[in-house]
């Protein structure tokens, strides 16, 4: 018998009754496996968690049908509670799942343990245990809300993995994280399987989620469209044109079987030492000289700064938060034109860089200068007509009734007449893929569509600098090629583009430039191709540069190549 069993379940949220987020989805999960689920947005995935930790239908309000059992328990006749001692459920954003009541890291892991009575002992042994497990062991003292986006992911991970539930649920739980950290949790979540726990883990991370499930369920229109190893599953998804991120290794397996340099019945790689063993195999370590034109090279923007004031001037900032935590330690960076895209592991300091991009942070010391104007001078309000900021949480900004007067706001924030307003809301939400939504709460739509919004929001207000936050994490392809068109859109509007991103496959497409974070300080800037053959500097860093990258250096090629097309050119001259 399977310890979880879904069967005949269609369910529909009360705030969209009119179309089932479920629709008539029957599977059973073993005890010991690990389920990987992916899918395009409101594909149903999240709601298929919640149905397994019980949230539906005892938080989630709606019209349900069918029988959800989690080891022989019926969870419709169950609390939250009750399943919560067996089934450990990390949510899609972490900011709706932190308690808000702890003063320190250790007691928000600790806060569950406490309110079932376990013993003090027992408490600070899990607790540490966990911790050490999510990779934040060093942040025990620091207060929640004091941590980074993707810190606050592990805090989450760490609060669930204390509880020891035999069922883990996880929902887009790498989202916010930079590579290490993804991988540091994969392998914690999977080190957790190979002791016996049951794994269900929702991510759009195909190419770890590959590699550590062993079984891959693709859901579309709240349907199981396709149940089996992943290499199945990607192969016949890949072969349909569905919209998921096939990972490259999967791609340079097929452009060999494609060229009949392997033969097409050997299985296709799933890994990046699969990959690299086989083209290993096929072509040996080629010499060091790859004469091929890239394509498309970046523009450089360097030159175009020279006489004149840039856009955003950083002259040697720091930023210290209470309890002399060092976010900022001296940066200096001139910013005016292209897509610059911003990396770094968690807490190198990102989000409090772009936060004094246009004034919501002040400089301890040093100064930033917005076109022209000194920060330290000057009101937000007057600073955002500048500059245009999407957080990384969008419930941090959104708060109107409907899409259409969120999206609205934006321009009329900035004082934009009525009819000058309209055309750039209607623009907005063309841009977004938003119209099908108008109409709706911002807070009945997942994550992702959320984002859009608060995007939608930032663009309204027509800056000649767009900042944004994280925009890709949780989203699916097709919404991450979306923000790729926007940017190279913007770009061609000729606005300044800084984008803050873990995503090095979407830095490789859309930047021109990459300005890479260490602890505070400025570790790289460059074009993309330059930054991102530096892997040993980037892993100072937490960064991992895209698959394909790394199999051009592993083969010996001296050129950093970014794409599929690229490698097999290198290769083919070699």
């Amino acid at each position: 018998m399977s310890l979880i069993r879904i069967e005949n379940v269609t369910f529909a949220y009360s705030s969209q009754p009119e179309v089932p987020a479920l629709k008539d989805v029957s599977c059973g999960i073993e005890r010991g496996s690990f389920v990987g689920i992916t899918g395009v947005t409101d594909a149903g995935k999240s709601s298929l968690c919640r149905l397994i930790a019980g949230y539906v239908p005892h938080f989630f309000d709606g019209e349900l049908s069918g029988r959800v059992t989690v080891d022989g328990i019926d969870t419709a006749k169950t609390t939250i509670g009750e399943l919560a001692e067996k089934v450990g459920f990390v949510f899609e954003s972490p900011f709706d799942q932190l308690t808000g009541a702890s003063l320190t890291v250790t007691e928000e892991v600790a806060f569950a343990l406490e309110n079932l009575g376990f013993p003090r002992e027992e408490i600070e042994r899990r607790a540490k245990e966990s911790l050490e497990r999510a990779g934040i062991a060093d942040l025990a003292d620091r207060h929640p809300q004091r941590l980074s986006g993707g810190q606050s992911q592990r805090l989450a991970l760490a609060s669930v993995l204390a509880m020891q539930p035999e069922i883990l649920v996880l929902d887009e739980p790498t989202s916010q994280l930079d590579p290490l950290g993804a991988d540091e949790v994969f392998e914690a979540v999977s080190e957790m399987h190979r002791q016996g726990y049951t794994v269900v883990l929702v991510s759009h991370d195909l190419e770890r989620l590959a590699a550590h499930a062993d079984r891959l369920i693709v859901m579309e229109n709240g349907r199981i469209r396709w149940d089996g190893t992943p290499r199945e599953v990607l192969l016949d998804a890949a072969a349909s044109g569905y919209p998921i991120p096939i990972p490259d290794v999967l791609r340079v397996g097929q452009r060999l079987r494609e060229i009949r340099r392997v033969d097409p019945h050997v299985l296709m790689p799933l890994t990046f030492e699969e990959a690299a063993t086989e083209l290993t195999r096929v072509f040996g370590v080629v010499p060091a000289i790859s004469p091929f034109s890239p394509s498309p090279a970046q523009k450089s923007i360097g030159d175009s700064m020279e006489n004149k004031l840039p856009r955003l001037l950083l002259e040697d900032v720091h930023h210290t938060y209470p309890r002399e935590v060092h976010a900022l330690r001296g940066i200096s960076l001139e910013l005016d034109e292209g897509c610059v895209c911003i990396l770094g592991q968690n807490g190198a300091g990102k989000t409090t860089l772009v936060k004094h991009l246009n004034g919501l942070l002040r400089p301890t010391e040093g100064r930033v200068l917005i076109e022209g104007k000194d920060s330290r001078e000057h009101r937000v309000a007057q600073l955002a007509k500048h500059v245009g900021l999407a957080f990384q949480n969008p419930d941090d900004q959104l708060f109107h009734g409907t899409v259409e007067e969120e999206v609205r706001f934006g321009a009329e924030n900035v004082g934009a007449t009525p009819e000058h307003a309209e055309r750039l809301t209607e623009s907005a939400i063309r841009r977004m893929g938003l119209n099908e939504v108008r109409k709706k709460k911002p807070y009945d739509l997942g994550l992702p569509w959320r984002k859009r919004v608060a995007i939608a929001s930032v663009l309204t207000m027509d800056t000649p600098v767009v900042v944004l936050d994280e925009p890709t994490g949780g989203q699916d392809a097709p919404g991450v090629q979306l923000l790729g068109e926007l940017v190279r859109a913007l770009v061609e509007e000729e606005k300044l583009v800084v984008v803050v991103t873990h995503d090095v496959e979407f830095t490789r497409e859309h930047a021109d430039r990459v300005v890479v974070l260490y602890q505070g300080r400025v570790l790289l800037d460059g074009e993309p191709r330059e930054v991102l053959g530096q892997e040993e500097t980037l892993s100072r860093t937490h960064v991992r540069p895209p698959a394909i990258t790394r199999l051009g250096k592993r083969l010996g090629l001296d050129r950093t190549v970014l794409s599929v097309d690229e490698l097999f050119r290198s290769l083919s001259w070699a």
